[in-house]
């Protein structure tokens, strides 16, 4: 079960176009993670290893799903496309909507960076 949840969560994160779809692909492969680093329930390290990943795993998800946020109330889209679109017409370019959108992809940056513990973010 635990290969069938991170396969099946790579495959959709492969074929999202979305952002709802995206952050939910990418839990559905976390969980398999999880249950990963509390596998050994006897040790004591291990249990409080598996849960201190939880609760990091938790607050990177609070940081995707505000990005997530921030990009969906300033554009009112959550499709990769549209967004894409919609920050590439240059006559836009000056609109109030767009640094918020700019700092929402950023703050999911962060959140995907955090998530899979890469530097700065592991410490």
């Amino acid at each position: 079960m635990i290969i069938l949840f991170t396969t099946m969560g790579a495959t959709f994160l492969l074929a999202s176009a979305d952002l709802v779809s995206l952050y939910l692909a990418i839990e559905l492969q976390s969980f398999g993670v999880y249950i990963l680093a509390a596998i050994y329930r006897d040790s004591e390290s291990a249990t409080a290893a598996a849960l201190k990943y939880f609760l990091l795993g938790a607050l990177s998800s609070a940081l995707i799903l505000l990005g997530s946020g921030l990009v969906y109330g300033y554009s009112g889209l959550t499709s990769l496309d549209s967004i894409y679109e919609l920050m590439s017409v240059p006559a836009l370019s000056d609109a109030g909507y767009k640094h918020g959108i700019v700092l929402g992809l950023m703050i999911i940056t962060v959140g995907l960076l955090f998530k899979v513990a890469a530097a700065p973010f592991h410490y």
